[in-house]
């Protein structure tokens, strides 16, 4: 199967836009210029390793994203090699983009061009650290696995039992066999953070060893010991 193209972001439904972006700036994430490309009703923040693109408006689920130029040619190449499209807006006159899912039905959205611009300033790292990989929980850890890897991922076996991890430029995967499927950002904090979110009125709930924190639109960010 054909790559999927350059990670971009990864994608959420935020109905209260003001409330999510606020929540992030307070983590000490930093918002980049959007293109004009989407409509209104789309931001994204970035801390230095990952960008979370906030959407309220043209989106009902998380998805990751990627870029692939001359993007029409790659989803009927796609198609060929048996992927399962499950949209496609393509056409001289629009935006062009596709929705595919993997085979524990995780949507990946692929875009013909980036939908913000790189930022050249240096960020520094929020409160809770940068995104150390996203962890994809999914009742069919070997197909999705075999999905990724045809599309280019590298694939090993995860620090856990019966976890894989896949890699590409930009994006750390690892997958992970639970009954409910689901994203989640993993974070390694260090310092002061307790204190930090503390005076920010964040609060993180404790998740075994780890701390967990949830954004207002439902994104779960894991706050992982480095130990």
């Amino acid at each position: 199967m054909p790559h999927l193209g350059r990670f971009l972001e990864f994608s959420v439904p935020a109905p209260d836009l003001p409330e999510s972006l606020d929540f992030y700036l307070q983590l000490g994430f930093c918002e980049i210029r959007v293109n004009d490309i989407r409509p209104q009703g789309y931001t994204a923040v970035t801390d230095g390793q990952i960008v979370i693109g906030l959407h309220s408006l043209g989106l009902d689920e998380p998805a990751l994203t990627f870029v692939r130029p001359d993007l029409a040619r790659h989803a009927l190449a796609l198609a060929d090699a048996g992927a399962d499209i499950e949209f496609q807006r393509l056409g001289a006159d629009q935006f062009n983009e596709a929705g595919l899912r993997t085979a524990d039905g995780q949507l990946l959205l692929l875009l013909e061009a980036p939908t913000f611009s790189a930022t050249e300033v240096d960020i520094s790292p929020p409160v809770i650290g940068r995104c150390t990989e996203l962890v994809l929980s999914c009742t069919t850890a070997g197909e999705t696995s075999s999905f990724f890897e045809t599309a280019g991922f590298l694939g090993t076996e995860g620090d856990e039992d019966d976890t894989v991890r896949l890699a590409a430029p930009g994006l750390s995967i690892t997958l992970r066999p639970e009954a409910r499927r689901g994203v989640t950002l993993c974070f390694e904090p260090s310092g002061d953070w307790r204190a930090q979110l503390e005076i920010r009125g964040i609060r993180a709930r404790p998740a075994g060893r780890d701390h967990l924190l949830t954004a207002p639109e439902g994104t779960r960010l894991l706050l992982t010991s480095a130990s």
